[in-house]
């Protein structure tokens, strides 16, 4: 009994552990939730520039995969032109306040 005691403890300190750590990496940057209302805005942001760009007319479907570094948010956002639902690779820069699209492109590795 005392062994399976001890192996629980083990266990439930191993996951606060890595609990601890997960949410103090993402304060500094890494991953976010794809539903965050920073994130919507940015990909939201990157399609308006982009439409801009090279006179297209994509409506942001929703965000598959969100990650900040440091300075610049990378996605993967499902966007529609029309009935036709593809994937994109997009990165944006942030520079204070600013924003600037640095990259967007067809992605079919997701």
């Amino acid at each position: 009994m005392a062994s399976i005691s001890h192996s629980l403890l083990l266990v439930l300190t191993f996951l606060v552990a890595v609990s601890t750590l997960f949410e103090f990496s993402t304060a500094l940057g890494g991953l976010r939730d794809p539903k965050d209302p920073k994130v919507v805005e940015v990909a939201e942001y990157a399609i308006d520039e982009h439409n801009k760009e090279a006179k297209t007319n994509l409506k942001l479907d929703h965000v598959l995969k969100a990650a900040l570094q440091e300075t610049a948010y990378s996605l993967i956002i499902a966007s529609r032109d029309g009935t036709i639902l593809e994937n994109y690779d997009v990165v944006v820069l942030l520079n204070g306040d600013s924003k600037k699209l640095a990259t967007f492109k067809k992605t079919v590795n997701f």
